[in-house]
């Protein structure tokens, strides 16, 4: 974990970075100090059903798993990229004597390079996804789930037409002229797939905002009473590409409501945040229309 303290003449922002989630794990596990002074009553102790889940179950989520409509999710996840055909891979397969995923049989002979990763050919791109874990507090939960669905549907789209991705995953929120910007980076370029279930938890259930990022933020040293009153405001996208420094490559995945997500319909949702984020070009969305007809 690395925080940081920025202060120049418009705003103070403080950035706290997580390598993965067990980085973020083993951070909430060593119980870090509550800024009391602004957080004399923790949200992320509260037992209203509202925030999900205890804190202590939350925390133990990200070191164990997060099960719940886990099944459901997959199977809606596999329709949608089965949907997506034509793909061309332009990444290759190599061995290494480091990064990626073990080849067992070569491990138990002792050879050297048993590391199977990706490695990029000159034709292949990187891409970031800037993913907002922060969303107003009246957003539905199958909007949060859709949301999540279409993200990955299309993360997994775009690795296997060539791109390498760069996912990272956030909470931005402002008080005035404090900022807050907590990151966990869910996948790097070199990584060989997108760990669906490792994305799950974030991306999907509300206890990651409101136990696991709120506990994060009740031990920055902000200072504006304010912050105690919801927890900060979710920053517009316009904000997160001014202090992300965003480029029109990068894609931002905002809020449910800022991506025309109603929580109502997958296919649906998915085409809307597809025509959100300006991909109509890149993905064929009368497959997923003509699925949607399928499953009606």
């Amino acid at each position: 974990m690395r925080t940081e303290i920025i202060k120049n003449e418009d705003y103070t922002l403080y950035s706290i970075d997580f390598l993965n989630i067990t980085d973020l794990y083993n951070y909430l596990k060593s119980d870090p100090e509550v800024n009391n002074i602004v957080f004399n009553i923790q949200s992320s102790l509260s037992p209203d059903s509202f925030y999900g889940e205890s804190l202590n179950k939350s925390i133990e989520y990200l070191n164990s798993g997060y099960k719940i409509g886990l099944n459901n999710f997959l199977k809606a996840n596999k329709e949608l990229v089965n949907a997506e055909l034509n793909l061309s891979d332009n990444r290759k397969l190599a061995r290494g004597l480091y990064g990626g995923i073990p080849l067992s049989p070569l491990v138990a002979s002792g050879v050297p390079d048993c590391m199977l990763r990706y490695e990029r050919d000159n034709s292949a791109t990187v891409r970031n996804v800037y993913y907002n874990l922060g969303y107003p507090s009246n957003t539905r939960t199958n909007q949060i789930i859709n949301r999540g669905l279409a993200t990955l549907y299309i993360i997994q789209a775009l690795e296997e037409k060539g791109e390498m991705i760069n996912f990272n995953a956030f909470e931005l929120a402002l008080v005035y002229d404090e900022i807050v910007d907590i990151k966990i980076y869910l996948k790097k370029p070199g990584e060989i797939f997108l760990d669906i279930e490792k994305c799950y938890f974030p991306i999907v259930a509300k206890e990651f905002l409101r136990r696991i990022l709120f506990r994060v933020l009740e031990s920055v040293p902000v200072q504006n009473f304010n912050w105690f009153y919801g927890y900060g405001r979710p920053a517009t996208v316009s904000e997160i590409i001014k202090i992300k420094n965003a480029t029109e490559k990068d894609l931002i995945i905002s809020s449910p409501n800022d991506m025309g997500i109603k929580g109502e319909n997958i296919y649906d949702d998915t085409i809307s945040m597809i025509n959100s984020l300006d991909l109509e070009n890149e993905f064929d969305v009368e497959k997923i229309k003509a699925l949607k007809l399928k499953n009606k």
